[in-house]
């Protein structure tokens, strides 16, 4: 049984301006400068970056055993047991300034993987280990890694 399911994607309008402003000086430059290569790659290079923003996706699913959060197109699939769950917490926090932006991302408060907004949850293991999952529905997550913790309790008690 799926306790929480969100799934979010970069569709934030800044992300795709700033791409599109860094990348024009690039791509004229290249035009009028460039040898004949690199007016063709360039481009291409640009392209597969829009692509690949594009079809990236943040999802996270919380059932009774475990944690799991797919980056699709950017991270491998990362699956945190719910027994190794010491505490979760919905909070508020700064990407940049705790994380270094959006994305995956290693900072000094730990690992973090968050697409959008300032909210998510934050996650830390038995082994000391901590993981900010970014969420639409930070204490919805919270919620369901309670629950999940309570019922895996439960059977085992």
């Amino acid at each position: 049984m799926t306790y929480f399911h969100e799934e979010q994607q970069f569709r934030q309008r800044w992300i795709w301006t700033l791409l599109v402003i860094a990348a024009l000086p690039v791509v004229v430059v290249v035009f009028i400068r460039g040898p004949v290569l690199s007016v063709m790659i360039v481009p291409l290079i640009l392209l597969a970056v829009g692509v690949l923003l594009a079809f990236a996706r943040l999802v996270v699913d919380v059932d009774r055993e475990a944690i799991t959060v797919a980056f699709h197109f950017l991270w491998p699939k990362r699956r945190i047991p719910i027994a190794e769950v010491r505490k979760a917490e919905a909070t508020k926090y700064s990407p940049l300034l705790d994380y270094g932006g959006y994305g995956v991302r290693l900072g000094f408060r730990g690992w973090a993987l968050n697409v959008s907004g300032d909210k998510g949850v934050l996650v830390e293991t038995t082994s000391g280990s901590r993981l900010m999952i970014g969420s639409q529905r930070p204490k919805e997550l919270e919620a369901a890694i309670e629950r999940a913790k309570r019922e895996q309790g439960a059977t085992r008690g």
